[in-house]
């Protein structure tokens, strides 16, 4: 008799435990379903160059974790229609901007080749709501395959660095409510990134590199490369190290940008000048 009821205590258990075990599965399918669907609501807004809807919004206990699986399923999209990961941008690389927006830590990005190109001429219907931003980029000479541990390991790592000007796609369909989730699902507003040319970097002081943005003459913001993170090669270090710790890759020829050294600023119609000084200039036209 005893035997029989230890038999069916046993068998109850396994039988509950199996119930556990289906429930978290089909829990996590749901989810993994959800984040894949709200994925391809980023890609029909990036692709139609409208407003991104609100990932905090529609899923209200969204965790930054899980925002960055949104981001990869988005990632997954842009790759299966033939897009090609060229690298990285950090967001949000500063204090203040990581308080506004609801987070601990800067936030990251993927970026495409399509979002790659020359200084030239950038229009307006291209664009939902452009934002400027000026940076400066890492192309590593080599893959990285695990945490970077100090700078001088990473600076072995890098081939050239160069000015760069980030311009991000940032609208929402609900700016006031906009939280670090919301960025993070969308790919932190990636659009188009203007690559510079390359300058030496051994011997130079990158957070010493100041930026003048100035539009038909007149400047707009100004910065210093220590605003990222306080310190270049500290936000370049912190990048690549969360890209690997999210399972991503960080490839030869691969580029970062590093955040921007100066404040974001909504385009207006003109023509615009970046001057870094002896580090280089961007001219573009924004029409």
């Amino acid at each position: 008799m005893a035997y029989e009821k230890e038999e069916i205590m046993r068998k109850t258990a396994v039988f509950f435990m199996c119930a556990l075990a289906l429930a978290i599965f089909t829990a996590s399918a749901a989810e993994a379903g959800s984040h894949v669907a709200f994925a391809e609501k980023v890609e029909a807004a990036y692709l139609a160059k409208k407003p991104y809807p609100m990932a905090s919004q529609e899923i209200p206990t969204l965790t930054v974790e899980q925002a960055y699986e949104i981001q990869s399923a988005f990632v997954g999209i842009r790759k299966k229609k033939g897009d090609t990961i060229i690298g990285y941008k950090a967001g949000l690389t500063a204090e203040p901007a990581q308080a506004r927006f609801g987070v601990k830590e800067p936030v990251w990005g993927t970026l495409f080749t399509s979002m790659l190109r020359w200084p030239g001429t950038l229009r307006q219907k291209d664009f939902a709501k452009m934002f400027i931003e000026t940076e400066i980029g890492f192309r590593f000479g080599r893959e990285i395959t695990k945490p970077v541990k100090d700078i001088e390991e990473l600076k072995d790592a890098v081939a050239i660095v160069f000015p760069a000007i980030e311009l991000p796609d940032v609208a929402y369909t609900d700016m006031k409510s906009l939280k670090g989730t919301d960025l993070i699902a969308t790919n932190v507003a990636a659009r188009k990134v203007l690559i510079g040319k390359a300058v030496p970097f051994r011997s130079r002081d990158l957070n010493a590199v100041k930026v003048t943005l100035s539009l038909d003459g007149k400047e707009v913001t100004s910065g210093l490369g220590k605003n990222a993170l306080g310190d270049q090669w500290e936000a370049l270090r912190w990048t690549v190290n969360n890209v690997l710790a999210m399972g991503g890759e960080v490839k030869e020829g691969h580029i970062v940008i590093s955040g921007a050294i100066s404040q974001m600023v909504p385009a207006g119609t003109g023509s615009y000048k970046a001057d870094y000084g002896d580090f280089g200039v961007i001219e573009f036209v924004y029409k």
